[in-house]
């Protein structure tokens, strides 16, 4: 009996190791790629047979979707560890900005057409991910407001889009590594979430409550 428990924990663990490469080697070369890329070459670039890739994900929007709440279950779990180790929420919403533009977490959101994404994002898993690690980022920008590190008139929307423009590079700049333009960039969007010097924003922030859920309010 200890024998047949420790192999279904070896085979459940082989799985999982398998389901870890392939979402690894999937985004890195969608977002590098584009979202074109063959099934055959993820699979290659996994180390895991054809086979065993389409027996987790049967077609190329299971594995955008499992890619995308992955992603963002990483993401949230950037945020959270953010808020443990540095000393304040400012620092914690700039440790997690940078940490996910130095990763290219969510560049996956800018490559798919408008009619992919919409499909990924009214599955109930991604929008129950993306609502969670939102809310934690909510809370960092709403104490960094409350103790004065942060501009008041921003709301975790702003955010998000600016990491999301941030993250679609629209060029290469020639002569320029993309990791020090990345943080060059990074730095300047941070730098204008500060309340110095900082000049009236038109309208309002859009705070969670006010984002269209494809109908889940």
């Amino acid at each position: 009996m200890e024998g047949v428990r420790a192999m279904t924990g070896q085979l459940r663990a082989d799985a999982k190791r398998n389901r870890d490469q392939i979402l690894a080697a999937a985004r890195e070369l969608l977002v590098n790629q584009g979202v074109g890329v063959p099934m055959e070459e993820i699979a290659r670039h996994a180390g895991v047979g054809v086979g065993t890739l389409y027996r987790r994900f049967p077609d190329r929007v299971a594995l955008l979707r499992a890619l995308s709440v992955h992603t963002v279950e990483h993401m949230t779990e950037l945020a959270r560890s953010a808020l443990r180790t540095e000393p304040d929420a400012w620092s914690a919403l700039s440790h997690f900005v940078r940490e996910c533009v130095a990763l290219r977490l969510g560049a996956l959101r800018s490559i798919v057409d408008p009619q992919l994404h919409t499909a990924l994002h009214q599955s109930d898993e991604v929008r129950s991910a993306r609502k969670e690690l939102l809310r934690i980022v909510e809370q960092m920008i709403i104490t960094a407001q409350a103790d004065g590190s942060m501009r008041t008139d921003v709301g975790v929307v702003d955010v998000a889009m600016l990491v999301s423009l941030h993250l679609k590079r629209p060029f290469d700049v020639p002569g320029t590594m993309p990791e020090e333009l990345d943080a060059r960039l990074t730095q300047l969007m941070l730098d204008g979430l500060r309340p110095a010097s900082a000049s009236p924003l038109p309208g309002k922030p859009i705070a969670l409550a006010d984002v269209d859920w494809h109908g889940d309010r």
